[in-house]
């Protein structure tokens, strides 16, 4: 019973968390938003807008990433 109370406790501490770190996200990107935001005046073609090339090398450090931290890359 005891391992029921306490599988139930570590999932509401949980929801708690995704909650707590969800909102705060929110919130950190509405600050962005407002504080980095284009301009009443500035147009879209103002903005710095990622081009199909950066978008294929971040594409590229992810996977590099994920290759490097399983192993897959590294050699163990």
């Amino acid at each position: 019973m005891s391992r029921v109370f306490l599988f139930l406790v570590l999932l509401a501490l949980l929801a708690v968390f995704v909650i707590v770190a969800a909102t705060a996200l929110r919130r950190a990107l509405e600050a962005g938003q407002r504080a980095f935001g284009a301009s009443s005046g500035q147009q879209d073609e103002g903005l710095m807008v990622p081009t199909p090339f950066q978008k294929i090398t971040y594409a590229a450090l992810v996977v590099l990433l994920f290759g490097v931290a399983t192993g897959w890359l590294g050699g163990l």
